[in-house]
């Protein structure tokens, strides 16, 4: 691979939990039988080829970009041309939409845009300093979840997850059992989505406004099971401003920042819904929009 050469991974979670994109799990991963996949690849200029995955699991309808590799000179036509191979594709598999996390120094950004992509949200990856486990103690007790927390969970998910985003942003991932934390009146102050992978842990907390101390974020990692020495990557999502605020007072990195990139594959049609808290967004969503949830139709 020549040095200017860029290969930039698409999906975030699985960099931090289980390595780039061509470690030999990843590529066994992606041809398991559950899992729809297609590469592109373009040589209209044979100086300058470029090349991407998506995939699709094949009881879901959303795809995900995986990886692009491109020159950071590519002609922007061209990477809007295999984006839209790629769209092609897995419109085929029924996919209802698509989305990618887009390092936000990509020179391809206008090739997305130009593909029909826009940013529904920015996400900054913390990656928590394992000293924080030194110190046994908590000031706040989070728990796993149970089927019990479910009601409360989705009233928090409701009010702080924008309602025109929630079809492509799940209340769970449903990849491990994740945590909760309730005030000791009985409030659930939040809740934890976790992922596991062998190169670390991908902790994606909801948090009511309320949280105002960087110390639940502490004992988060603290009450995280079965760590094994791994690495915990915390994912902040611009919709939670205070959640980042949070984050950034704990000892750590900032690892990356990512634009939340989407491709629609249907029609939407939008019904308005009330918002229990004030949304901070930025991007392609203006600050005064009434949030609205799509309502997915095919063409």
């Amino acid at each position: 691979m020549r040095r200017t050469e860029l290969l930039q991974s698409l999906d975030y979670l699985r960099l931090v939990t289980r390595g780039e994109p061509f470690t030999l799990r990843n590529l066994m991963h992606s041809i398991s039988p559950p899992v729809e996949q297609y590469t592109a690849y373009c040589d209209n200029d044979p100086e300058r080829p470029c090349y991407a995955q998506v995939i699709s699991r094949m009881d879901e309808t959303q795809g995900q970009l995986t990886f692009l590799g491109a020159f950071a000179d590519t002609d922007q036509s061209d990477i809007a041309c295999l984006l839209e191979n790629l769209i092609a594709n897995a419109g085929n598999w029924g996919t209802y939409y698509i989305t990618c996390d887009l390092p936000t120094d990509s020179p391809h950004l206008p090739g997305f845009k130009k593909a029909g992509f826009i940013t529904w949200a920015n996400q900054t990856i913390f990656r928590l300093a394992p000293t924080i486990l030194e110190d046994k103690k908590t000031e706040y007790p989070w728990r796993t979840w149970n089927a019990n927390d479910m009601r409360a969970m989705i009233s928090l998910y409701r009010g702080v997850v924008p309602g025109l985003f929630q079809p492509i942003e799940p209340l769970t991932r449903k990849a491990a059992l994740g945590l909760v934390l309730y005030q000791p009146e009985g409030e659930l102050i939040g809740y934890a989505d976790l992922d596991y992978g062998p190169k670390g842990v991908w902790a994606q907390p909801v948090l009511s406004p309320e949280a105002n101390d960087p110390q639940i974020l502490s004992d988060l990692q603290k009450a995280i099971p079965n760590l094994n020495n791994r690495p915990v990557f915390l994912a902040a999502r611009s919709y939670q401003p205070w959640l980042a605020s949070l984050a950034a007072q704990l000892p750590g990195e900032t690892q990356g920042s990512q634009l939340l990139m989407v491709r629609y594959l249907v029609r939407q049609s939008k019904a308005a819904e009330p918002q229990a808290f004030a949304l901070y967004e930025v991007g392609n969503i203006e600050r005064s929009m009434p949030v609205s949830q799509i309502r997915q139709k095919t063409d």
